[in-house]
């Protein structure tokens, strides 16, 4: 079993009732001494005090009697809630100075929150005003007219593409008035087809594989690094017409498709910029004769294929001895449209 320990409160009660008896039996000296013969009265009382349990005596009778009941907690208790409440209250203290030295940053986020929100155009929840809403209805009495009428739209449509498709021509054309293209001379002209006289060039070239558009892009892109001096130091080198493509076997690699840059004819090879890499190397082409065929539109490996076996016969027609394999160039932007780009296929053939 385990032993009552008295709480404080019971400790000072006891000490209080100790007192009370103290004082009581003190009070009783004292009226002996004034009063040695109490009467009867007094002597009534006192044996009622003495006897009577629960009745109070004392200082007890001071205590108000809403104090009587409580139960105090032990010292150690006391001394565990105090150190408690002290530690919450540093915390506290500790987490106020936090929030103080933090008021500053969030105030600037506020601002910054403020200012962006300001900046926002929010839509307008209001109902719309007369003169949008009869803007509005006049769009959509346009759209119905031209609902109404199909051959009306078809031409408006119709108009907005030969617009836009003149536009982009006449951006083309000027482009390529003002792209160096190399020289020849035509010895001989049958429709689409021509026999030409090339002077000596330079070129640029690098060695994809890969299918024939894909060769040709990666190619691009690879060349037009060399010439803008996106990985070489030195100067930038204009962009020529055509580009020019054609299947070859280059040395260590396998066969793929040579993509060439023509370069300007103020050039010579010793003085242009070495390539920053291997995969560009600069070539001498001297003079030769080709016989070209010349066509529009998008190239795509059909168009290609008849085209290639118009040249092959007029070859063979004409008995002229072919060297090499054909030779693709490509004279336009790719955003050119293919009824305005220009294309041509070249055999060398021996003079």
């Amino acid at each position: 079993m385990f032993r009552h320990k008295p709480t404080a409160l019971e400790r000072i009660s006891d000490a209080i009732s100790d007192i009370g008896d103290r004082i009581v039996d003190l009070e009783e000296r004292v009226v002996e001494r004034v009063n040695p013969a109490p009467s009867t009265t007094e002597r009534m009382r006192r044996a009622i005090q003495r006897n009577l349990p629960g009745h109070s005596s004392g200082v007890s009778r001071y205590v108000p009697d809403f104090l009587t009941g409580w139960t105090l907690p032990s010292t150690d208790d006391a001394r565990s809630t105090y150190r408690s409440l002290r530690n919450q209250v540093s915390g506290l203290g500790s987490s106020l100075y936090g929030l103080r030295d933090d008021l500053p940053d969030v105030q600037d986020r506020l601002s910054d929150v403020r200012g962006r929100l300001s900046r926002v155009d929010l839509p307008d929840a209001r109902l719309p005003r007369w003169g949008s809403f009869r803007r509005g209805m006049k769009a959509q009495s346009r759209l119905d007219y031209f609902r109404d009428r199909p051959g009306l739209t078809t031409l408006a449509v119709l108009g907005g593409t030969i617009a836009v498709a003149g536009a982009a021509y006449y951006v083309a054309k000027k482009v390529s008035d003002h792209t160096e293209e190399p020289d020849y001379n035509v010895v001989r002209q049958d429709g689409d087809i021509e026999i030409r006289d090339y002077d000596g060039m330079v070129v640029a070239e690098t060695v994809k594989s890969g299918y024939h558009e894909k060769a040709r892009r990666v190619g691009f892109e690879t060349l037009a690094d060399y010439i803008f001096a996106n990985n070489r130091s030195g100067k930038k080198i204009p962009m020529t017409a055509p580009v020019l493509q054609q299947l070859s076997e280059a040395e260590g690699q396998t066969r793929g498709w040579a993509i060439r840059f023509v370069m300007p004819k103020r050039f010579t090879k010793a003085a242009l910029p070495q390539p920053a890499s291997s995969d560009v190397k600069l070539k001498d082409v001297p003079a030769k004769r080709v016989v070209v065929i010349r066509f529009s539109g998008n190239f795509t490996a059909s168009l290609a294929s008849k085209k290639l076996m118009l040249l092959y016969n007029y070859i063979a027609d004409e008995n002229l001895k072919q060297k090499g394999d054909p030779e693709y160039a490509f004279y336009n932007p790719p955003w050119t449209p293919g009824l305005f780009k220009r294309n041509e296929i070249l055999i060398e053939i021996e003079r």
